[in-house]
């Protein structure tokens, strides 16, 4: 009877189905992209509002359109019709590389992920001493 139990033990404790949870830097990915899976392939994020020097910058109409989409296969492209490839390889940084249409080369932006959610995106770009923006964007789920 004790072999038995004891087969009986060890054939639940090696078939249950081990979890894996998510690293942070993928848990980000997936928030700002999706998981890849189905009907969750890309994340579409609509500017909310700009933060310059500090100081709140008014958006325009036009402004409030501009949208950037960016696709769980590491891709994105904007409503001003720049596309080019991401990556997030340490947590809270997010590596962009926008295609130059003249060349083909890729131009790099390096910005620090502030806050990230289901529904709000918010990041840092920092261009000189004299020139800091901080970009706030609202995602849509059409």
């Amino acid at each position: 009877m004790n072999k038995i139990i004891f087969y009986f033990s060890a054939f639940l404790f090696l078939s249950c189905n081990k979890s894996e949870f998510l690293s942070p830097v993928n848990f980000q990915k997936y928030l700002l992209a999706g998981s890849g899976n189905y009907k969750n392939t890309q994340h579409v994020w609509f500017l909310d509002s700009l933060v310059y020097n500090g100081n709140p910058y008014k958006l325009s109409t036009v402004q409030k359109q501009y949208n950037r989409t960016y696709f769980s296969n590491g891709t994105f492209s904007d409503s001003d019709g720049y596309s080019g490839k991401w990556d997030i390889t340490n947590l809270n940084e997010l590596n962009t590389y926008v295609k130059n249409s003249f060349t083909g080369t890729y131009v790099p932006s390096n910005c620090k992920i502030v806050d990230i959610n289901s529904v709000r995106f918010i990041y840092d770009i920092t261009i000189s001493d004299t020139s800091k923006f901080q970009y706030f964007f609202t995602i849509s789920y059409n």
